[in-house]
């Protein structure tokens, strides 16, 4: 489905009825990597999974994107839709959105899941590797992203005897306009210390993070749940920085018993 949203085409996905749950992607993605997630909570939920300013189906303009943009589009798709309040699971940098969203509309959030993500900000040299990236692809295109990203997605176990899973998200990756990865990067780059909006968090919070994440490992997922007022962490065994393509069982059950509390 398509939708114009603060001057841009939007693509999203919208399943079920009940309560809504909102998913937000990781980079270099888009909505599909959600598919195991909203097979499964379609049934009980309302599932709704936008593909983020530069990604999928959405428009991507030039940059740079900040996460307080993409969270007015998010906003703007739910106006759009008619939803008062959801819970927003945000995995990576879907995290960082959801975070900024939580930010600006906090009345507008039942829930938040932040999953295999952080609440700080770049490190100097973080910025340094985003800028690098960006001249490689302004330089040899989107492709350069899969050796770079691929290592730091998965585990080596997934990329060793997974094909299809190694095949599904490097097609996502490929299909990523250039425009929109620089211009998520660079917003990742400069986006905000979120630590205060933890703290000051008025839902219930769960962290899940893969066991073998290298990006955001589960010290990470532990500090942010410990930071918020009602927060809680789960770890998932085997999986790392997707844990919802990794391990979709474990991140669906642990998805599930937070949603139905």
């Amino acid at each position: 489905m398509q939708v114009r949203v603060n001057d841009i085409g939007m693509g999203y996905d919208d399943f079920g009825s009940g309560d809504a749950v909102v998913f937000l992607h990781a980079f270099p993605l888009n909505r599909r990597m959600w598919e195991p997630q909203i097979d499964r909570l379609k049934g009980r939920f309302r599932v709704v999974a936008p593909d983020l300013r530069g990604f999928g189906e959405t428009e991507a303009p030039p940059g740079p994107y900040s996460m307080e943009m993409m969270a007015r589009d998010v906003l703007g798709l739910l106006d759009h839709l008619g939803i008062a309040s959801a819970a927003l699971v945000g995995l990576s940098m879907g995290g960082y959105v959801a975070l900024a969203f939580c930010r600006m509309y906090p009345e507008r959030v039942s829930k938040l899941i932040l999953a295999d993500t952080k609440a700080t900000p770049d490190t100097q040299e973080a910025k340094a590797a985003r800028d690098d990236m960006v001249r490689r692809i302004q330089n040899s295109g989107v492709e350069v992203l899969v050796d770079a990203m691929l290592p730091r997605l998965l585990t080596q176990k997934t990329i060793q005897s997974a094909p299809q899973t190694v095949a599904r998200v490097t097609d996502m990756i490929k299909s990523t306009p250039p425009s929109g990865a620089v211009g998520a990067l660079l917003g990742m780059r400069d986006r905000a210390d979120s630590t205060d909006v933890l703290r000051g968090l008025g839902c219930p919070l769960l962290c899940i993070c893969g066991a073998e994440d290298v990006v955001t490992p589960p010290s990470v997922a532990e500090e942010m749940a410990s930071t918020a007022p009602n927060g809680r962490v789960h770890i998932i065994p085997e999986a790392g920085h997707l844990a919802n393509i990794e391990q979709p069982d474990a991140f669906n059950s642990a998805l599930m018993e937070f949603l139905s509390g």
